[in-house]
């Protein structure tokens, strides 16, 4: 499912403090080289640094998130909520433009090729309170952006990203892997300063990111799970994801997934998860299959991710879980009309019986008032129909 944008290391940001001096392009082109070093591969030109503002900031995360939508901020916000992934209220969008900007003390955009410092960001993030941290910020956070500069070097990442924008799912998915890269390097980064083994080091921070507990008390009670459990998943499952690849082949196996990057979000929630989702699930996008009177909005992939978050709100974990996992494709497309939402979804399952499993699980987490039908393999919600259209 779609996401509002969000600059990068939102979340690790909030850990540290950064001071002024780090600003220096000395200081960014120093931390690239370590970076280098770390991953082993080289920047093919200098990555520019400015410094902005606040308000600069907020314009910025306006005009990315209404960019990222794929309607009008409020059109986008009601198919979500018709969906059951968010409850709608005034302001939504307003509150997760503060809170992005809250969070970010610098961020690497792809768009202009240049790493952003906010002015006067640092006074509002609590330290580490770890022997030498402050000293450590910058190059926590440099590293981490930085790391993000050279991806996109080798792998363009807006031409890649905005080439994803009818497919939520590949698109997380494929942030999973940025992120949870960026995270390794950072952390290897700030290791090579401390004593002892930086697979140690992961290996005691890999609880933290387990538990997701990175600054997220600090999330305001008011902003949809939805919005901040996406926000932490790159972070958390995509560091785990990376770090499986690099046991088992090291860098040269992280470069493989560069190559051919995950496809869906079930390659970063189960080791070894490998295949190409089904695809054309609904002729034309279902651009012509909406209730008379409605006109369509958008469609776009749901993935093993957003059905697992779904079916969780209603169910316990491991019973969510284990329906969601027989996951095999999805499209879902949404309409509008004087009568509101509408939304038309088909998923794919690896069986019969997983698509059994998931039918009996969703009508027993959802109280909606949808149409759903089961044959073979797929199973077809539907909201705001008379009855399901004919589907090949």
């Amino acid at each position: 499912m779609r996401r509002a944008w969000r600059p990068a290391i939102l979340a690790l940001a909030a850990m540290a403090s950064l001071g002024a001096a780090a600003l220096l392009p000395a200081r960014v082109d120093q931390v690239a080289r370590t970076v280098e070093e770390v991953r082993g591969r080289r920047f093919s030109r200098p990555v520019p640094a400015s410094e902005i503002d606040g308000a600069e900031l907020k314009h910025m995360l306006r005009e990315k998130i209404a960019e990222s939508f794929p309607t009008s901020a409020a059109d986008t916000m009601r198919t979500l909520a018709a969906f059951g992934l968010i409850e709608n209220s005034p302001g939504l969008v307003e509150r997760l433009v503060d809170f992005y900007a809250g969070q970010v003390v610098a961020f690497y955009d792809p768009e202009p090729q240049r790493f952003f410092v906010v002015r006067g960001a640092d006074q509002n993030v609590p330290s580490l309170g770890l022997p030498g941290a402050d000293a450590m910020a910058d190059k926590l956070i440099f590293s981490h952006e930085l790391t993000h500069a050279l991806q996109d070097q080798a792998m363009h990442l807006d031409r890649q990203m905005k080439a994803l924008k009818d497919d939520g799912d590949r698109g997380l998915a494929l942030q999973c892997l940025l992120e949870g890269e960026a995270t390794v390097v950072m952390v290897r980064a700030v290791a090579r300063d401390l004593p002892g083994d930086s697979t140690d080091l992961e290996d005691s921070l890999e609880p933290l990111l387990s538990a997701g507990a990175l600054e997220r008390a600090n999330v305001p009670k008011d902003l949809p799970d939805y919005f901040v459990d996406q926000l932490f998943f790159p972070y958390v499952d995509g560091t785990a994801y990376v770090r499986r690849a690099l046991k088992k082949g090291g860098w040269k196996a992280v470069d493989e997934l560069w190559k051919s990057p995950p496809r869906s979000t079930s390659e970063i929630l189960h080791q070894g998860a490998r295949y190409v989702p089904v695809e054309n699930l609904l002729p034309g996008g279902g651009s012509s299959l909406g209730p008379a009177a409605s006109r369509f909005l958008y469609s776009d992939t749901l993935g093993e991710w957003t059905v697992r978050f779904i079916l969780r709100r209603g169910l316990p974990e491991a019973e969510a879980d284990g329906a969601a996992a027989g996951w095999r494709g999805d499209r879902i497309a949404f309409y509008a009309s004087s009568s509101g939402i509408s939304y038309l979804w088909r998923a794919r399952l690896e069986s019969p019986a997983a698509a059994q499993r998931l039918e009996a699980a969703w009508k027993k987490a959802r109280a909606r008032d949808e149409l759903i039908a089961r044959q073979g393999a797929d199973l077809v919600v539907a909201l705001g129909f008379e009855k399901l259209p004919d589907l090949p």
